[in-house]
């Protein structure tokens, strides 16, 4: 069966049939990551979310893959070590998903760190890379500096420039999730996970609830895995049958805005200090820089995190600190669009009284009865966290399914999108050079295309000569074409248009409520494809509304 819309009431009847050596819960990167290794050690999976894949914190974060240059300052080296050397793997064999990108850290008058210091951190932070891959860093003077980015602001004494990776992190989930499939896995979004089913002191299986027909399926499983980031405690309590005793998670919430690169045309990514000792990054995009993120303790609904006004007037106000925006100081009109996500902070492994200070490395709790649950950690080290995870999973099977299972081999394996890529050192420029030449796709949108779909383009570009307008730009200004759309809808199991214009496609970030203007259209195609009827087209719509609505500034969380 494909990873198909058209093909989910298979993986929902696999789901009955057959018997499982995992039972993932959870469709964000963690879990993701978990069901690919597991899958192809030749384990017998399943993986299932009560929601979209990455429809919490795995769609939310800064999109960056890299080292956390600001845990060094913590102590936390072995992090920072793990961190930089997953981003080298991620660079190699998902080149399309992980993009290097230079990061300049000015430096102004009474500054917590001057140049020097920058510059024996940085080297600290290329030696644990080992100098591969990545660029070393340098240290400027502030003529230079200007020169690399003339938005700084005139009092700035100097700086460094380093480097690191920004991906597209829905896309690095479903990645994954097809990496996964194409190993034998069954993979369900909207499915919820209700209990555990027990014999004795030992798990047998789940009851789990496909949330679009409403009905109840008992799954026969050896083990459960529970990778639900900021809802680890609700999934721990569900197996439990009672709250955890303590909490497992301590929830922070993050806050990104979008402006128009008119407004803020960055040469290069800035991380920034505020008066308060925090970071903030400003990332640029094609056709929009990205300003974020906030971090506070967050005790609201977890499924609906929301930008405050006083999330968007900090980050507003650290950015017209540190630069110069052309046509005068950002304010809350320019802002495009904006997400806010949740970081499941493991509580214990450092708790010291401010979510900004709390490690971000990653507990695994294991449960003699047949549960493992994976908590915290980051973004860029997923596949140590899904490695160890399954491990701790393989613990718990019978000697005769652990005896089966091959070594792992995600540390070397390409993910989707990366397997038919050319060789060398510029895979994305060679696949987008021979757009050109053997499809004539401009140069703009080749690049586009090899940078977003990686060798995955080519298929998009076979779709694109069977549908009529299939090389029709969705919206002005946004290079994402109608084949594009046809794509991701066929193969990548959207069910929505949240789904579709939010991770799948980023066609919200880049042009907020202006995709209101292609909701039918795009709820047309999806509906044609998974057969819904007009009522169900008409929902689509109105839910995309709704996120639209959900990403205004509020005054305060609910």
């Amino acid at each position: 069966m494909a990873f198909s819309i058209q093909q989910r009431p298979a993986h929902i009847a696999a789901l009955a049939e057959r018997t499982l050596d995992l039972l993932v819960v959870g469709g964000g990167i963690t879990g993701a990551g978990v069901a690919r290794d597991a899958a192809l050690r030749g384990l017998d999976v399943a993986l299932i979310d009560r929601d979209d894949f990455a429809a919490g914190t795995s769609s939310r974060s800064s999109k960056l893959i890299h080292g956390g240059l600001r845990y060094l300052e913590q102590g936390d080296v072995g992090l920072v070590f793990e961190a930089v050397r997953e981003r080298q793997r991620l660079l190699k064999l998902a080149p399309h998903l992980a993009l290097p990108q230079s990061f300049v850290v000015p430096v102004y008058p009474g500054a917590r760190h001057g140049v020097l210091m920058l510059d024996l951190g940085l080297t600290i932070y290329d030696t644990l890379a080992a100098f591969s891959g990545v660029l070393r860093h340098r240290a400027y003077r502030r003529g230079r500096l200007l020169g690399l980015e003339p938005l700084l602001h005139p009092s700035v004494r100097g700086g460094v420039r380093y480097f690191d990776a920004q991906t597209h992190d829905a896309r690095l989930v479903l990645a994954n999730l097809r990496g996964a499939h194409a190993a034998g896995a069954i993979v369900a979004s909207r499915v919820v996970f209700e209990s555990p089913r027990l014999e004795g002191e030992r798990v047998v299986g789940a009851t789990v609830r496909d949330l679009e027909s409403d009905r109840a399926i008992e799954v026969k499983a050896r083990t459960v895995v529970l990778c639900a980031g900021p809802f680890a405690d609700d999934a721990m309590a569900r197996f439990l049958g009672n709250p955890p005793p303590r909490p497992i998670i301590r929830p922070s919430k993050g806050v990104h805005i979008v402006v128009p690169r008119a407004r803020l045309p960055l040469s290069e990514a800035l991380l920034m200090s505020a008066p308060d000792g925090r970071v903030v990054f400003a990332l640029p995009w094609p056709q929009v820089s990205v300003i974020g993120t906030t971090d506070t303790p967050f005790a609201g609904d977890l499924r609906r995190p929301r930008t405050t006004v006083a999330d968007a007037d900090y980050l507003l106000e650290v950015t017209n600190l540190n630069l110069a925006a052309p046509a005068g100081p950002l304010v809350r009109d320019d802002i495009v669009s904006t997400w806010a996500g949740i970081r499941p902070l493991a509580i214990g492994t450092r708790d010291d009284g401010g979510t900004y200070k709390t490690s971000r490395e990653h507990v695994i709790h294991s449960d003699p009865r047949g549960m493992v649950m994976i908590a915290g950690g980051k973004l860029t080290t997923y596949r140590v966290m899904a490695a160890q995870g399954v491990e701790a999973a393989m613990e718990l099977l019978p000697a005769s399914r652990r005896e089966r299972a091959q070594p792992c081999v995600t540390a070397d394996l390409p993910l989707p999108g990366a397997e038919a890529l050319p060789s060398g050192k510029a895979p994305l420029e060679a696949m987008a050079a021979l757009l050109i030449k053997e499809r004539g796709v401009s140069g703009g949108y080749a690049h586009h295309l090899a940078r977003t779909w990686g060798s995955d383009a080519v298929a998009i570009l076979d779709d694109a000569a069977a549908i009529e307008d299939g090389m029709r730009p969705v919206l002005s200004g946004v290079p994402t074409r109608w084949a594009e759309v046809e794509w991701t809808i066929r193969h990548e199991m959207p069910m929505d248009l949240v789904d579709l214009a939010v991770r799948r496609l980023p066609l919200y970030y880049v042009a907020g409520e202006r995709v209101l203007e292609v909701a039918d259209a795009l709820a047309a195609r999806l509906c044609d494809v998974a057969g819904w009827d007009d009522a169900r087209r008409a929902e689509l719509v109105r839910g995309l509304r709704d996120h639209v609505d959900e990403g205004r500034l509020c005054e305060g969380d609910a």
